[in-house]
């Protein structure tokens, strides 16, 4: 079964060790801009402040996030498949992984941020190829793998990419 190496390669790469229990929550809403009308008066324009890059630490709480999403629902898709993932559901999985970490790293151009999106990028070029679980092994991927974790452990975050 092919699928097996695929999985434990799967795993060993994506399968994320989360160094607490905290519970780090993103997202929020815009408010709706007043609506002028002649009886009010105009409001000033206003410019939104550019979000800031998301620290380090909460960068790799994410990508933890992310991870281990994929790795739980790729590991309980083959045993529910006895253990054959077909590749456009492998498919499908790496490329809500790569969203995933794209989304924490947010705006952070720290080597954390950086490595985050280059595994993400990794991640969606395996989406292409005939068999993507095979694919993601790339050495690029590999490379930030190694650089992420040693970053997010200076940030007091332990992974496991």
């Amino acid at each position: 079964m092919r699928i097996a190496t695929a999985v434990l390669a799967g795993v060993s790469l994506f399968g994320l060790t989360a160094c607490g229990d905290e519970k780090a929550t993103t997202g929020g809403t815009e408010a709706a801009a007043p609506v002028a009308s002649a009886d009010a008066p105009k409001a000033e324009a206003t410019t939104p402040a550019a979000a800031a890059a998301p620290e380090d630490k909460v960068v790799c709480e994410e990508a933890n996030k992310a991870g281990e999403s994929f790795s739980k629902a790729f590991i309980a898709l083959a045993k529910t498949t006895g253990g054959e993932v077909a590749p456009a559901d492998a498919k499908l999985m790496m490329a809500d992984f790569a969203k995933g970490l794209t989304e924490a790293a947010g705006t952070s151009t720290t080597e954390v941020g950086k490595n985050v999106l280059i595994i993400a990028a990794e991640t969606t070029k395996a989406t292409e190829a005939a068999d993507p679980a095979s694919a993601i092994d790339s050495p690029e991927s590999g490379k930030a793998s190694k650089a992420l974790n040693a970053a997010c452990k200076s940030a007091g975050v332990k992974t496991n990419f």
